[in-house]
C-alpha cells in the first residue's frame, strides 16, 4: 500500500532528481560527470516486460549537450521485507539498461534497519556472475551530511537522510535537518511546508518535539521566515514554558530507556557466558540509540562471542 512514509523520499527525487547524483557520489563513491542534466523519465518498463513491473522512480543523467544518458538510476522505497522484490528488482535494472544503453543502478530507500540489512544482501539470479546488490540508503549508510553548512548546500540530500533514518535522531542531527528545511523554505520552494511536515511525520515523538522547537525558534544561523514558522510559533506559544520542560523530559526518558536496554544487553551477554571487555562494556553503556541497542540485543541471543553483536 502506498503511504506518505513510502512516498516521502520519492517525492524529493521527483522534485529534485539531482539528489540521486549526490547520493551516488556521497554514499556509494560512484563517479558522475560535473556538467550534467538530470531528468525523471518513465517508470514503466512496458517495452520488454509486463506492465506490472513499475518502479517508484527512474532518473536519467546526461552530460550537457548529449542526446544519450550517461547513467540511469531506479529509485525505490522499501518499508518491509518482501522476497518478491528479489525477482522484480533485477527486471527493473536489466530493462532500464536495455532501454538506456548505459550503466544503470538500483537505489533503495529503507528507513527500517531490519529492512535495510535485508535489502543489502546480494540477489543471486542463478547465472554465473549475474548477481545484483542494491545500493541501500537507510540505517548503516551514513552519515551523509555532517554539518549545518553542508545541509544548506545540499538540503534535499539532508532531508532524504532524515526520512530514511541514515543517522540517529540526536539533537545535533536534528539541527542539521532544521538547517536544510529552513534553507528550502526560505528559497520559496513550493513544497517546503510539505517537506517539513513529512520529516515531522516520521520522527519519534521526542525527536519531533525537538525539531518543532527548532522550526519555531530557529538557531543563530538558520531561521524560518514565512507563515509556516508563524504557525509553529503559535503552537509554541500555546505550550509556553512546557515545551522546554517536555523536551528535557523526553530526552531524559529516552536516555533512561537506553540505559535500561544497555543493562539488559549486558545481562544477556553475561548470562550466556560471553566475555565482555571493558571497551565493549563502555560502548554499550554509552550508546544512546535505542534502535542500535535493540539490534545488538537481538544479535546477543545467538552470538557466539560478544564481538559478533557489533559486526
Amino acid at each position: 500500500m502506498v503511504t506518505v512514509e513510502h512516498e516521502s523520499p520519492i517525492q524529493i527525487v521527483r522534485d529534485h532528481p539531482e539528489v540521486l547524483v549526490q547520493l551516488l557520489r556521497t554514499a556509494f563513491d560512484i563517479k558522475v560527470p560535473d556538467d550534467i542534466v538530470v531528468r525523471t523519465v518513465s517508470e514503466d518498463f512496458t517495452q520488454i516486460t509486463p506492465a506490472a513491473y513499475r518502479a517508484d522512480n527512474v532518473v536519467e543523467i546526461r552530460e550537457r549537450g548529449s542526446p544519450t544518458p550517461k547513467i540511469s538510476v531506479v529509485a525505490e522505497t522499501q518499508r518491509a521485507v518482501d522476497p518478491r522484490k528479489c525477482r522484480s528488482w533485477p527486471v527493473y535494472l536489466t530493462a532500464l539498461h536495455a532501454r538506456s544503453g548505459c550503466p544503470s543502478y538500483l537505489l533503495v530507500f529503507c528507513p527500517a534497519r531490519r529492512v535495510a540489512d535485508w535489502a543489502r544482501k546480494p540477489v543471486v539470479i542463478g547465472h554465473p556472475g549475474f548477481t545484483l546488490t542494491p545500493l541501500v540508503v537507510g540505517p548503516g549508510t551514513g552519515p551523509l551530511v555532517t554539518s549545518t553548512a553542508q545541509a544548506a548546500e545540499m538540503p534535499e540530500l539532508t532531508i532524504v537522510a532524515a526520512l530514511t533514518n541514515v543517522s540517529p535522531h540526536t539533537e545535533e542531527s536534528l539541527e542539521i535537518t532544521h538547517a536544510a528545511l529552513a534553507t528550502i523554505e526560505n528559497t520559496g520552494h513550493e513544497n517546503a511546508t510539505l517537506y517539513t511536515d513529512m520529516v515531522l511525520g516520521v520522527l519519534p515523538q521526542a525527536a519531533r518535539k525537538i525539531l518543532e522547537e527548532l522550526v519555531t525558534t530557529g538557531t543563530a544561523d538558520y531561521k524560518f521566515k514565512s507563515d509556516f514558522a508563524l504557525r509553529n510559533q503559535a503552537i509554541g506559544e500555546a505550550r509556553g514554558q512546557a515545551i522546554g520542560e517536555a523536551r528535557g523530559q523526553a530526552i531524559g526518558e529516552a536516555r533512561g530507556q537506553a540505559i535500561g536496554e544497555a543493562k539488559m544487553l549486558l545481562l544477556v551477554l553475561e548470562g550466556r557466558g560471553l566475555c565482555v571487555s571493558d571497551e565493549m562494556r563502555e560502548r554499550i553503556t554509552t550508546c544512546a540509540d535505542e534502535r542500535q541497542l535493540a539490534e545488538w540485543g537481538r544479535r546477543a541471543g545467538t552470538a557466539e562471542s560478544a564481538d559478533d553483536i557489533f559486526s
